[in-house]
């Protein structure tokens, strides 16, 4: 089940967090996959761990980023959609379909506030992407879907995990009392882009924990009306 033998796997955000784990996942299901990331080294070291599982791998490397508001937004929905673009020009061109498969988030379908809004804001976009490019690509077997992960640990949020105090605090978060791993989102990539998910176009899957909700208003709110 979820074989990924012939067919291959693009990944962007390659050499660390989530798009590791989800390259790794991939290969280890029997893909192919072109690692793309700003940082050359990573994902080198990534290619080696997928040649190692007697796959191939093609190291790409890419900077699609700038700062403040443009960066967030080129990082979080420019670079998304504009790969998304092009991978779905190469899939009509090759004529067999394939599965396009986004990063979202839980902060895309709950209030954001403290800092996060304009990231909450750039994977709501996401959403209304996914749906859209669903309907327009369907007609050439073209799936596309997207994955909104809780908190998982990865480089990016090692800070908010520092110590065990923190992990534990992060943990009673969710209801299945840990946080997510980079793993439980390589799973859910895996079944996008399996051929059981054959039938799936234009969900977005929330992948939290059980979490149904975030905790950013709730210590927002206790911050500001201490007073």
């Amino acid at each position: 089940m979820f074989s990924m033998q012939g067919k291959v796997c693009v990944v962007t955000g390659a050499g660390r967090g989530l798009g590791r784990g989800i390259a790794l996942a991939y290969a280890k299901q029997g893909a192919d996959v072109v690692l793309a990331s700003r940082t050359e080294a990573d994902l080198d070291e990534v290619a080696a761990l997928i040649i190692k599982k007697g796959r191939r791998a093609l190291v790409h490397v890419a900077d699609v980023t700038e700062d403040g508001w443009d960066r967030m937004i080129r990082l979080n929905l420019r670079g998304q959609v504009f790969g998304a673009q092009a991978a779905a020009r190469a899939m009509r061109t090759q004529g067999s379909g394939g599965s396009i498969i986004f990063l979202s988030s839980i902060d895309s379908l709950y209030a954001a506030p403290g800092g996060e809004g304009i990231y909450g804001a750039c994977k709501a976009a996401i959403n209304n992407i996914v749906q859209t490019m669903a309907i327009e690509l369907g007609q050439y077997g073209i799936r596309v879907n997207a994955i909104a992960p809780a908190v998982v640990e990865t480089p990016l949020t090692a800070p908010w995990l520092a110590t065990e105090a923190d992990r534990r605090d992060r943990a009673t978060f969710y209801p299945l009392r840990r946080v997510g791993q980079p793993a439980d989102v390589a799973g859910a990539a895996v079944y996008f882009a399996s051929d059981e998910a054959a039938w799936v176009s234009g969900a977005v899957l929330l992948v939290s924990g059980g979490s149904v909700m975030t905790s950013d208003p709730y210590r927002y709110l206790m911050r500001v009306n201490q007073g």
